[in-house]
């Protein structure tokens, strides 16, 4: 990217400005007017469906959190407090990692989290036999057997530039403890501890950030038919000075944990050849886009897999990626035969060659104005021997092709604010349409803060043209002045136009912030969309530095003007509301109880909210006609905002 002698300047002022800001903020990271916090609570995946576990575990214990992201495998674990992602630290050993923060099981900051040191997640096993093997090997096992725990550990932050960082670096006086369960006396016993660090600390001494810790097993107390060992931090919230961006804070990440016998303390290699990141759209510029609007310029020319090889010898590996239409029809794949791979240790290589590590897209996807989602499944195989661990040899994408652009993947790691004295501040994002379309909504992700300060923050939404790769003349600010709203988490809340607009070739989308609160939008630190992401404060629009992608897609047909909001797959809220149409009265059936409140939002067809009340009793009788007119479609919306469950109605109003 060029700069002139004027952004220049630009870019060393608002160094000077982070340093400052910094300060004055402690954890979240700010930048000029551009402001990034940590979330109040994290999109709680539902537990999935899974057999049976099993009573008791048998060695050996292996789990690199590759295969499966969300909850922790029922299977291993029994907490549901941890979260597995493949996001929250850059080069885990494999892809994949668990993470233990201030947030609870259900998503939510810790009701008794404060500025003081503060018990938070715990990650615990089912029981694992270590009194003997059994089976058609049986044998007693002893401390002479060296069993062994290991895993990988690092603190939340990584190293780097601020404005690059991922995650939150625990204070040296949060902590990350490791107990082992003693069955006759009944009562836990800790027997590993690390205060918290910043990840430049282990960076100065290694060629890779990530710890190893190493735990043998020798004391006879533990070598019983119930074996367990968790996983548990102490955190503490930033005193931050700005109301709404007190968050999550704290974390630490663990993968690669290993628990088998004759081992060794150091032997922290393992024969296997591994991915080390998720896959990657294939598209060069978005995550998403509508049907409609892609054409095969859009198609990535290669990409960028990340493989390690975790032996201490070069192996032969080999790599390919197969695509599959929604049919599961094989339509198009890459074969990047066999190469040679370096060991990881001690240099910390991966693989260079370009045939495995920048594989070309040698196909585009068909053109066709249906939506479609297609699936890319990358392989990567251990070329002579087995592989010792082959849950991280493949990793999948699906490329979603609907009626919206994204940058982002649907997963916030933080939120996404401005700043500054004035109430009136700008954001917007670059589409590049290829055809004339029609824009209908935006689709925006709100984080929830911890105590609702974002809510009534007002807002409209505007369309600019291009002008000189900025944000230039407006073409469209919505009449409608709308707030944040949140339908459950890890979900997109719409906010159809008052009035479609016909739109071509390079348009801004965004909004126009009506107050200097911190409005909280979701952040994906995932996939860097910022030469498209422009903020303005004054007069002057200021492309981000911020790495990572605000959670806001444009959506275009008509089909999106009484879609409140995209469809979702996951558990509502049990609720009735009859009749359907309705006349003067309107029934409302829910859960709501004095202990138990839920938040009721009535919106016309645009999705502009016109009527809100907490609901406490199970049954509610309204009047439609005190907000609406006769002949009317409205959605009700009835949110649990503990659970995050909401149900959502469609009612005609005679």
């Amino acid at each position: 990217m060029l700069f002139c002698l004027k952004e220049m300047k630009v870019i060393f002022n608002r160094s000077l400005l982070l340093t400052a800001l910094l300060v004055l903020l402690h954890s979240p990271y700010a930048f000029s007017q551009e402001l990034l916090a940590p979330l109040s609570s994290r999109p709680q995946p539902v537990q999935p469906t899974a057999s049976k576990a099993p009573s008791v575990l048998q060695l050996p214990f292996f789990d690199d959190f590759a295969s499966y992201e969300g909850l922790p495998d029922p299977q291993r674990w029994l907490s549901s407090q941890a979260f597995v992602n493949k996001d929250y630290a850059p080069q885990p050993p494999t892809v994949g990692m668990v993470t233990l923060d201030a947030l609870d099981a259900y998503g939510n900051l810790y009701p008794h989290a404060s500025t003081n040191i503060f018990a938070a997640d715990t990650l615990t096993t089912l029981a694992i036999r270590l009194d003997s093997l059994t089976g058609s090997y049986q044998q007693r096992l002893q401390p002479s057997d060296s069993i062994i725990l290991s895993f990988f550990y690092i603190p939340g932050g990584w190293y780097g530039e601020p404005w690059a960082l991922v995650g939150d670096t625990p204070s040296t006086d949060d902590s990350l403890f490791l107990d082992f369960y003693d069955k006759e006396l009944d009562l836990w016993v800790t027997v590993w501890a690390t205060p918290g660090f910043t990840p430049d600390t282990a960076q100065r001494t290694t060629h890779w950030p990530w710890r190893y810790a190493s735990i043998p097993i020798v004391q006879p107390r533990f070598l019983t038919d119930r074996f367990q060992f968790r996983f548990r931090n102490y955190a503490s919230l930033d005193a931050n000075p700005k109301s709404g961006i007190a968050g999550n804070c704290d974390q630490w990440n663990i993968d690669y944990i290993y628990l088998n016998r004759n081992r060794s303390v150091s032997d922290s290699l393992a024969r296997d050849v591994a991915f080390v990141h998720k896959a990657p759209s294939m598209l060069r510029r978005y995550q998403a886009m509508p049907a409609r609007q892609f054409r095969p310029s859009e198609m990535a020319a290669s990409l960028t897999m990340t493989i390690v090889n975790r032996y201490n010898q070069t192996l032969a590996s080999h790599y390919s990626y197969s695509v599959y239409d929604p049919a599961g029809n094989h339509i198009a794949g890459y074969d990047g035969g066999f190469e040679n791979i370096p060991p990881f240790f001690p240099g910390g290589s991966y693989q260079t060659n370009a045939l495995h590590s920048t594989p070309p897209v040698n196909f585009s996807f068909p053109q066709s104005p249906q939506p479609s989602e297609y699936t890319i499944v990358h392989v990567v195989r251990e070329g002579v021997a087995d592989d010792q661990h082959p849950s991280n040899d493949t990793v999948t994408f699906s490329q979603l092709f609907a009626d919206y652009y994204a940058y982002d993947d649907g997963v916030p790691e933080n939120g996404y604010g401005l700043t500054s004295p004035s109430n009136r501040m700008w954001l917007a994002l670059r589409f590049d349409l290829n055809q004339e379309d029609t824009l209908s909504a935006v689709d925006l992700f709100f984080n929830r803060t911890r105590s609702g300060e974002n809510e009534d923050i007002p807002f409209q939404l505007c369309v600019w043209q291009c002008q000189d790769g900025k944000p230039g003349a407006l073409l469209y600010k919505d009449e409608a002045r709308v707030q944040p709203l949140f339908n459950g988490m890890n979900r997109f809340v719409r906010y159809p136009l008052s009035q479609s607009i016909v739109v071509s070739d390079t348009i801004f989308v965004g909004i126009e912030q009506l107050s200097n609160g911190y409005i909280n939008i979701g952040f994906d630190r995932s996939n860097d969309a910022r030469p498209y992401t422009f903020s303005r404060t004054g007069n002057e629009w200021i492309q981000s530095y911020l790495r990572g992608a605000i959670m806001l897609r444009p959506v275009f047909g008509s089909s999106a003007l009484l879609a409140i909001n995209p469809p979702q797959h996951s558990p509502s809220l049990q609720c009735s509301i009859f009749p359907n149409p309705a006349g003067l009265l309107i029934n409302i059936s829910s859960p709501a109880s004095p202990s138990r409140p839920l938040q009721l939002q009535v919106f016309n067809p645009h999705g502009q909210p016109i009527y809100s009340q907490m609901i406490e009793t199970p049954h509610l009788i309204l009047h439609p006609h005190t907000f609406s007119g006769p002949n009317t479609l409205l959605l009700f919306r009835i949110t649990d905002p503990a659970s995050g469950l909401s149900s959502t109605h469609k009612i005609i109003v005679k």
